[in-house]
């Protein structure tokens, strides 16, 4: 038989034991129908809450299978469960140890269900009493007796049915809570063992192990990366060294080049410099000649 069968029955037994004690005084005893009445409100609001309290247990389970995909998204893992729940596994996920939110009203209604079923009891007597009493005070012979007395013992019927009414509906409840709250721990053992295989990357306490880990190999590798440091500043230097030599060498061969550029171009001013005087004499002593020819002869 299945759970949820179990919870059905266990759940329809107890409403008919509250049904039928009601039913039973609803046209005789109108406080008797009215306590049960009470009865079965009560009983009705426990069970509701229960119905929410699984239904929370339900996406729990259900979610459990897929609790591989939290270690990378665990806000969405968490949406699948019930609001009243994300809170709390969210917590346990990260090593709070906080239990999930259990029923608060069905403990108190558990126990009221039990009081109320005795309060009708004593209602029952204290009619019966009453009715024992002006049944004594107004008979006169046997018969009269007999007949008065009927009544008030009714009353006794009305006062230990209100009782079975409120013990069977309590019984009822109290196992159907034991029922859902176990099949929560189970839930929650599941979830436990969930958190600490795949999603212990979550927990403060593997955050901080690995974060010990990390300084670990850093520290291991510090002397390397010492090693490593030391080469490339002596590889630094060399190309420095390097560079400075082709530097000084390209620049004695810019002045090299430069000065030799310089002593042609001197070479080609001068030699241009004196072709132009002695085209400038011989254009001079052209244009004299006539001149010097006619003071000659003068």
């Amino acid at each position: 038989m299945s759970r949820n069968l179990v919870a059905i029955v266990v759940f329809l037994v107890g409403l008919l034991a509250v049904c039928w004690i009601g039913v039973g005084y609803a046209g005789t005893h109108p406080l008797a129908a009215v306590v049960a009445a009470v009865i079965a409100a009560c009983y009705l609001a426990g069970a509701y809450e229960l119905f929410r309290y699984r239904q929370a247990t339900t996406t729990l389970v259900q979610a459990l299978p897929a609790i591989a995909d939290g270690a990378d998204n665990l806000d969405g893992w968490l949406s699948r469960l019930a609001p009243s729940l994300r809170n709390a596994v969210r917590l346990r996920v990260q090593g709070e140890r906080v239990g999930l939110p259990a029923p608060a009203l069905t403990p108190y209604l558990v126990g009221l269900l039990v009081l109320l079923g005795m309060l009708g009891t004593l209602l029952g007597m204290m009619a019966t009493l009453r009715g024992t009493g002006l049944a004594l005070e107004s008979a006169t012979d046997l018969d009269a007796i007999r007949s008065s007395l009927a009544a008030p013992v009714k009353g006794l019927g009305f006062a230990f049915g209100t009782s079975i009414a409120g013990v069977a509906s309590s019984a009822a409840l109290g196992l159907l809570s034991a029922l859902l709250r176990r099949e929560r721990a189970q839930a929650v053992q599941e979830l436990d063992a969930g958190i600490a295989a795949q999603l212990q990357a979550h927990s403060p306490a593997f955050q901080r192990n690995e974060t010990f880990r990390l300084l670990q190999e850093q520290n291991a590798l510090m002397p390397a990366l010492v090693d490593r440091l030391q080469a490339m500043m002596g590889s630094l230097e060399q190309q420095q060294h390097g560079n400075n030599e082709r530097l000084q060498a390209n620049q004695q061969a810019f002045h090299e080049r430069t000065e030799a550029a310089y002593t042609q171009l001197a070479a080609s001013l001068q030699a241009a410099m004196q072709d132009g005087i002695r085209h400038q004499a011989n254009a001079v002593g052209t244009a004299l000649q006539p001149v010097v020819d006619a003071t000659m002869q003068g």
